[in-house]
Formats: structure tokens, C-alpha cells, sequence
């Protein structure tokens, strides 16, 4: 049976937070049926880029904290990882880490921090090195920690989509570029799904993120849950039906269907709030590119999708979006950043890492007049 359980919790107050973890994983996740003593235990937090709590782009130190606290009690050696993109030195990570708090939090309670600097290759896919459990001497089981938020691709990012900071380095920018629609982006997450078994999914909820995730274009909303599961994919498709998103409006969900990975009498859902439901969450701009047929793509992409556009005032030439631009559309000119729309695919790779919020979208006149004629969805599902 899936479980997915929701509770209630307000604030990151830290005795909250502990009682409420830690009661729920005793009655509905014992810890006991999940590990054993012998276990390396690794929580992995979406730590997209370098960004305080408040933002909502990360998932926050204090849920960290919590279950690090909890484990370590227990007995057990605790870490801590992700690759985000572009991040790919121990120095970046080091810069990550500091800036979302985890350095704090690792010296106060003991956690180890850990660093992408090898790989494994499963299936084509370069994951590092502490995401797979085979049993080798430095494996660990994971514990998936995810933040609940808005993505401009994937309508919504949450324990599914987290996985993908397994990968190593910038090969992830690399699947942007072969997977551009969510349609096919899909079938990554999927294969990161059936190689990459997190033992608990604990998706931070309290301050969401709603309108243009899963970065700077977002805006915090605070909901107040923290949702536990037993499986990634069926703790995702709770959510996202709290939320009052379609099914059909769900390309992960439904490409699992495609492939018989979801059947919704496995699911059973615990709530300590049973009326609990979001009824005016804000998602981000409709993806329009994921409905055009593949063929077409190329040629139409220029007339229908919103596209990246360098804010010159914010930008700081850090660099960070050429780094991670799966097309080298993007150079340095003048000090600013530039983009070479005849190679740009339009992944917004570059808007989603951007720390300093210098990328803006722009909507074509195609989608401009889309939207007047009432031929595009509004941004609120």
C-alpha cells in the first residue's frame, strides 16, 4: 500500500516541528520497518541555488534540521546532498550550502555535507555518486525533502522532480536540451522514478511557492503542510489534486499512467485536516510549447512561447546562465548577459537558476493575442 500522510504544521517553530515528525513517522512511518541501525541515511533537500529560507525556493534548514535531530537520536549517520545546476565544485556547494543555512545547521547538530564530485551511470543517466543504493560500502537510503512549489515546465515541482538534483553536474542542463516539452521531459522523471527509491518522501509545504516557479519569479505562499509518503510519485499526485490540479494538467502523472506505474487504489491518504483543499492556488503561465507537436517545434517556437529576457538592471554578469545554457545561446557582451534567440530552445534554464531574478519572460504577440481571443488558459488552473 502507498501512504501518504498530511499534517498540519503553521511556522517552522522547531519544538512544532519535531513533535509533529516525529509522532507522524511513529504511527504512520516507523522508522524501525524503514532502516536499520547499520544505514546511512541521506536527506536530500532541492537546494536549486543560493537563497535565503523566506524565498521559498528551497527547501527550508529547520525541516533539515528536524528530521536530522530525529534520525540522530535514533542512532543513526545522517547526510545531507544535492546538485544543483551549475553548481558543480565543492567550492559552489560550499557557497550553496552556506547560503541556504545548512552550513548552520550541519555544526549545530552533527549532519555531514556532501559534494557531487563523482558519478555513477545508470541508464545512460550520469546520477552521483551517494544517489544510488546498492548496497556498496558508501551507499545510503534516502530520504527525499523536497519543496512544494510552481515549475515552468512541469506545471508543479515536487518529490518526483527533486530526484532530478541526483544527476550529475551539468548533464541535467544536457536533458533539457534532448527533452524540451514536458511531454518528453516526463519520461526523465519518470526513469529517475523506478531507479532512484527514496525510503520516505517529506515534502516542506508550510511556505510554498506559487505563480512562476520553481525560482525568483515565484511567490512565497504559506500553506501550512508538511506531506509524508511512501512512494515519490503517489505522495506527488496528493498533492497536486490538493491543489485543484487536473489530472490531465499533470504531464508526470500522466505519463505514469501511460506506463501503469499509478493506480489510485493503492493510495491510502491519512489527513489530520480531511477538508484541507487550496481552491485559488496560483500556478505559473500555461506551457504552450507542450502542445505542439514535436515536428513543429522548431518552427513555431518563436510565434507561441514566452521567451527569456535579460533584465539588464538586475543582471550582474556572474555568469551562472551561461554556464547552464544546454544550447550556448547565452555570452557576455557589454558586461550584461545576451541571448542568441536562434539557438535558444527556450528550457528557461537560465530563468530558473538565475539567483539575482535578471531573467524575465516576455510573452510573444502570437500569445498575447492567444490570450485575448480566450484560446490560452489562465495562469490560475
Amino acid at each position: 500500500m502507498k501512504r501518504v500522510v498530511l499534517i498540519k504544521i503553521a511556522e517552522y517553530d522547531p519544538q512544532i516541528l519535531k513533535q509533529k515528525i516525529k509522532d507522524t513517522l511513529e504511527q504512520y512511518f516507523p522508522l524501525d520497518e524503514y532502516f536499520s541501525l547499520r544505514d546511512k541515511i541521506l536527506l536530500k533537500p532541492n537546494l536549486l541555488m543560493p537563497s535565503s529560507p523566506h524565498e521559498a525556493i528551497t527547501t527550508h534548514p529547520a525541516i533539515i534540521e528536524t528530521l536530522g535531530a530525529i534520525l540522530k537520536e535514533k542512532g543513526f549517520d545522517v547526510f545531507v546532498a544535492d546538485s544543483p545546476g551549475g553548481f558543480v565544485s565543492e567550492r559552489d556547494m560550499d557557497y550553496v550550502y552556506q547560503n541556504c543555512e545548512l552550513k548552520d545547521v550541519a555544526g549545530r547538530t552533527g549532519l555531514e555535507l556532501l559534494y557531487p564530485t563523482e558519478s555513477v551511470v545508470r541508464q545512460g543517466i550520469p546520477l552521483c555518486w551517494w544517489a544510488i543504493n546498492e548496497g556498496r560500502r558508501n551507499s545510503f537510503k534516502m530520504i527525499n525533502v523536497p519543496k512544494l512549489k510552481t515549475h515552468d515546465i512541469m506545471v508543479l515541482t515536487l518529490a518526483v522532480k527533486n530526484l532530478y538534483g541526483c544527476i550529475s553536474g551539468l548533464y541535467k542542463s544536457h536533458l533539457h536540451k534532448v527533452y524540451p516539452r514536458a511531454q518528453e521531459f516526463s519520461e526523465v522523471l519518470i526513469s529517475l522514478y523506478q531507479m532512484i527509491k527514496p525510503s520516505l518522501n517529506i515534502v516542506d509545504g508550510i511556505l510554498a511557492m506559487e505563480g512562476r516557479g520553481p525560482s525568483k519569479g515565484g511567490s512565497p505562499r504559506r500553506l501550512g503542510i508538511v506531506i509524508m509518503g511512501n512512494d515519490a510519485l503517489y505522495t506527488d499526485f496528493v498533492i497536486s489534486r490538493l491543489l485543484g490540479l487536473k489530472d490531465e494538467d499533470n504531464p508526470l502523472l500522466k505519463k505514469a499512467k501511460e506506463k501503469g506505474l499509478f493506480k489510485e487504489k493503492e493510495l491510502e491518504f491519512i489527513s489530520e485536516d480531511e477538508s484541507f483543499k487550496v481552491k485559488d492556488f496560483v500556478f505559473g503561465p500555461p506551457a504552450i510549447m507542450n502542445q505542439i507537436p514535436r515536428p513543429f517545434f522548431g518552427l513555431l517556437k518563436a510565434f507561441i512561447k514566452f521567451r527569456p529576457v535579460i533584465n539588464k538592471d538586475k543582471c550582474t554578469a556572474c555568469g551562472i546562465c551561461v554556464k547552464v545554457c544546454p544550447q550556448a545561446a547565452i555570452e557576455m557582451k557589454k558586461q550584461k548577459a545576451a541571448i542568441d534567440y536562434s539557438k535558444c530552445i527556450m528550457c528557461m534554464c537560465c530563468s530558473e537558476m538565475c539567483r539575482f531574478g535578471a531573467v524575465d519572460l516576455q510573452s510573444s504577440l502570437f500569445v498575447k493575442a492567444a490570450k485575448k481571443l480566450g484560446r490560452v488558459r489562465s495562469c490560475t488552473r
